[in-house]
This record gives C-alpha cells, structure tokens and sequence, in this order.
C-alpha cells in the first residue's frame, strides 16, 4: 500500500556534496561528516514529525 506524502511540506533538500580532494584532508572530511549528520537530522525530524505519526495511525485503524 502505498502512502500519499503529497500534503507535508518537507522544508529540505539532498545537499550538494562538495567534490573532494586529490589528497587526503582532514578538514574536508569533518565538513563532509557535519553536512551529512545535518541532512540526516533533518530527515529524522520530518519522519517522527507528528503528522506522519496521525496519518500511520488512521491507517493503522483502515487495515485492522
């Protein structure tokens, strides 16, 4: 069954990955490891959002 995502407003997109280096830097990997963690807090805080949580419950009690 699919879930219709249509009316949640995500207010967030893929980041553009900076391309890397020739060599080995460590500054560059911390940066690419804090944009990823803030990309995936954003998509953990959009899937525990409230909304969602209502929307699985109303179709919890559709399929019982």
């Amino acid at each position: 069954m699919t879930v219709d995502l249509t009316d949640h407003k995500l207010t967030f997109n893929a980041p553009a990955l900076p391309l890397p280096p020739k060599e080995y830097n460590a500054t560059y990997f911390s940066q690419f490891n804090n944009i990823l963690r803030l990309y995936f807090n954003q998509v953990d805080n959009a899937l525990r959002s409230p909304v969602l949580k209502e929307q699985s419950d109303a179709m919890g009690w559709f399929l019982e």
